[in-house]
């Protein structure tokens, strides 16, 4: 990718029957755990079906957490493809919440997780206070300024610029698999360097959080339709598929 605007992709983690994909330079660089699931689990965190319930959703969590060390709480929340975000400064075993796009913390031991299958999984973390934000970014969340509105949010938990702050496009569906109208195109903006009706999602964030003083950018190179073996990918699947579960945080210890 052009424009200083780098590939750094997740490295699977063999865990049991629980495939995780995870940046490795986040974790060895600044000690923050950055990740999603494959697609041999179902990780629809929040009810997102009329025969779903919170506990299903409460039961993936679990199982997530379980997954990794380091963690005594999680927080997530039913999206709504919009550019609402919550701020966690403290936070009980398990939080699950109702309308919000995008969370922010700087606590330890706190994961923050968004459910993905096709969607972009954004990741943001200002290294020095240890304060990160993980956004659930469709078409709609990105015209809406789910990523500004991001960037914005954790610049006021560390009284910090944009600058300071490092980001992470990471899987979901890619542009030459994304095929939408010229009014989606249109609402997102900033996709003067492709033709036809593809978009590409990634490169639309990193353009917007470029533009507003963000420096280090990276994007993954795996998609959730090229790479259906691994991912879940709704668009593919007709609807069939479920979810991977993304998930954000700084380990205590």
């Amino acid at each position: 990718m052009q424009d200083g605007v780098r590939r750094e992709s997740e490295s699977r983690v063999e865990c049991g029957a629980l495939s995780r994909y995870e940046l490795d330079a986040w974790r060895d660089r600044f000690g923050i755990v950055a990740g999603v699931t494959g697609r041999e689990a179902d990780f629809r965190i929040t009810a997102s079906r009329p025969d779903e319930s919170a506990q299903d959703g409460a039961a993936g969590l679990g199982r997530l957490t379980a997954a990794l060390d380091g963690f005594d709480s999680v927080a997530a929340s039913r999206q709504r493809h919009g550019a609402e975000i919550v701020v966690h400064e403290k936070s009980s075993a398990l939080w699950l919440g109702d309308g919000f796009d995008g969370h922010v913390t700087r606590r330890p031991g706190l994961l923050l997780a968004v459910t993905v299958a096709d969607c972009i999984p954004v990741y943001l973390a200002h290294p020095s206070t240890g304060t990160v934000a993980l956004l659930h970014a469709g078409w709609r969340g990105t015209a809406a300024g789910i990523v500004e509105q991001g960037i914005r949010a954790v610049c006021n938990a560390t009284v910090g610029g944009p600058s300071e702050i490092i980001m992470h496009c990471g899987i979901g569906i890619c542009g030459a698999c994304y095929e939408v109208g010229h009014e989606v195109r249109q609402a997102v903006g900033g996709e003067r360097r492709v033709s036809g009706n593809r978009l590409d999602l990634r490169r639309a964030l990193a353009d917007r959080a470029r533009a507003v003083g963000v420096t280090e950018v990276t994007v993954s190179s795996w998609c959730s339709a090229h790479d259906h073996d691994r991912f879940h990918s709704h668009r593919l699947s007709g609807g069939r598929d479920g979810r991977m579960a993304a998930y954000l945080g700084q380990p205590v210890g």
